[in-house]
């Protein structure tokens, strides 16, 4: 039976050695038997469970329930619990996908809502306060004042007692904002796709979500490119799953 030293699994894999050795420290990967001098001998198994590992790893970006399931699926695999990781893998995907469909339809949202942004309908009013406008979306008043610090809503002011007043365009806009963020886009990405419209962009919105700033492009906002970024997610999610199979189809040999 061929074997592997670790230095040779980490070069396969593409990481440090000692990642390879933390990951059976973790219960990443089943025990690994030594030879006589104390060295590491991986099998062709033990490649495989890393790889199934950097795999799981991969899709593990979106953070919470879906990095814990992904996880999961590495650590039940380890302890031979193949039909209980597969399950988790499979609802791994599923929630992957929940996501990608959400980002789509905020984006689809924005670009609607642009659209029907270009015809006025002459209405005044009516208006609400801070507290109503939460309420109305379902928000905390936290949320609205930190959508307002960050520069994604301007909100005007009652002249008589300068407190804050919400019209219809603040409101939709302020739908917008609410349908991106649980998309998972950044503060930042908004912003950007906002600085656009607000000086007569109207097409293309849902794309400039997935770019950075002209003037931060040196700077690292992952969820900037959220679009392009969740379907990059979605293929490692079915990877893990193929993965995972493979593993499987080798014990049962």
């Amino acid at each position: 039976m061929k074997t592997y030293k670790t230095s040779q699994i980490a070069a396969l894999c593409g990481v440090h050695p000692n990642t390879v050795r933390l990951y059976e420290e973790l219960g990443y990967i089943p025990p690994v038997p030594r030879a006589k001098n104390g060295y590491r001998l991986y099998s062709e198994l033990h490649l495989e469970y890393v790889r199934l590992v950097r795999t799981a790893l991969k899709s593990t970006w979106l953070g919470g329930i879906i990095r814990k399931k992904a996880l999961s699926v590495v650590l039940l695999s380890a302890a031979g619990s193949f039909e209980e990781a597969m399950q988790l893998a499979r609802e791994h995907l599923t929630m992957v996908r929940e996501e990608r469909g959400k980002a789509e339809i905020a984006a689809g949202l924005l670009e609607t809502w642009a659209a029907d942004r270009n015809i006025p309908d002459g209405s005044a009013g009516p208006y609400w306060k801070s507290s109503e406008a939460a309420e109305r979306l379902d928000i905390t008043y936290d949320m609205l004042r930190s959508w307002e610090r960050n520069g994604l809503i301007t909100v005007p002011r009652d002249p008589d007692n300068g407190y804050r007043v919400f019209g219809k365009d603040e409101i939709r806009r302020l739908y917008v904002i609410r349908a991106l963020r649980k998309a998972r886009f950044s503060l930042m990405s908004i912003y950007n796709m906002f600085r656009h419209y607000d000086r007569g962009v109207r097409e293309g919105l849902a794309g400039i979500l997935d770019e950075l700033p002209p003037d931060e492009e040196d700077i690292i906002f992952n969820t900037n490119q959220w679009l392009s970024k969740i379907k990059t997610i979605e293929e490692y999610a079915c990877e893990l799953i193929d993965r995972l199979t493979t593993i499987i189809k080798y014990v049962k040999k």
